[in-house]
């Protein structure tokens, strides 16, 4: 009997301090798992953040790298249409130089012949022309003309009286100004025509009225082919101009080229 009493008690011993055992070690391995379930839940919860925020950056940069391309698309139009604008006003500027250019070769052009027109006209009337006034006039209109052709120089016009025409020859300039237009044109038959003009108007003057009917009939053939020269330069440089879309008026329309 007491060694049976003796089993139960050290069973009951036994059983006490296993329970005190797994009790005590509930009470740490509880909070130990708990703390660990937590930390991993933090864990996965900084890698979703990190994640989101990796995201968020990736779009942003997204939208930086679109906005970067589209400015760069902005400018580069701008620079087109700055440079389209640019180079529209420089043939505008060209455009209009090269008009103005035709416009002073035909009013030039037109008054020396007016000048000659108007001469013999007093005089076929048997009204006096001043000799020196005269040779004013016409050298005055001869500056102006060759003033005017030294800039149609630019255009590959050269003319029998520009001043400019031999150096331009001697450093090779003319040929550029023909290879820039790719063609150039001889006004000597003008040049000639105004010379030829001026000097049988002049013979009228000198011998004044009444006029030797010679001399008359010289200054009105030489003054027809002034004129017919007049009109094929004047419809030259019409074409020229229109084949480069600039409008002016032809020679017939309006006053008289």
């Amino acid at each position: 009997m007491s060694a049976m009493a003796d089993a139960a008690a050290l069973y009951a011993l036994i059983g006490a301090v296993g329970g005190a055992v797994v009790g005590a070690g509930g009470a740490v391995l509880g909070p130990l798992l708990l703390h660990r379930r937590q930390a991993a839940e933090r864990r996965e919860t900084l890698l979703r953040q990190e994640e989101r925020e990796r995201a968020q950056q990736r779009r942003e940069d997204d939208l930086l790298r679109r906005q970067q391309e589209f400015d760069l698309r902005v400018a580069e139009a701008d620079r087109r249409v700055a440079a389209e604008r640019e180079e529209a006003a420089e043939t505008r500027a060209r455009q209009s130089a090269v008009t103005d250019r035709l416009r002073l070769m035909r009013s030039t052009t037109r008054a020396w012949h007016l000048l000659l027109d108007d001469t013999l006209g007093e005089l076929m009337r048997d009204r006096p022309v001043d000799h020196e006034e005269f040779s004013r006039e016409w050298r005055a209109a001869r500056n102006a003309v060759n003033d005017a052709f030294d800039a149609a120089l630019h255009d590959g016009l050269w003319f029998a009286h520009s001043r400019a025409v031999g150096t331009l020859m001697g450093r090779g300039s003319m040929l550029q100004a023909i290879r820039r237009n790719d063609h150039g044109v001889d006004v000597t038959t003008l040049g000639e025509a105004l010379s030829s003009a001026t000097y049988a108007v002049t013979q009228c003057v000198e011998a004044g009225s009444p006029l030797p009917e010679e001399l008359l009939a010289q200054a009105q053939a030489e003054l027809r082919q002034l004129r017919v020269a007049r009109e094929s330069l004047g419809a030259h440089i019409v074409g020229r101009l229109a084949a480069l879309g600039v409008e002016v008026e032809r020679p017939g329309q309006g006053s008289a080229p």
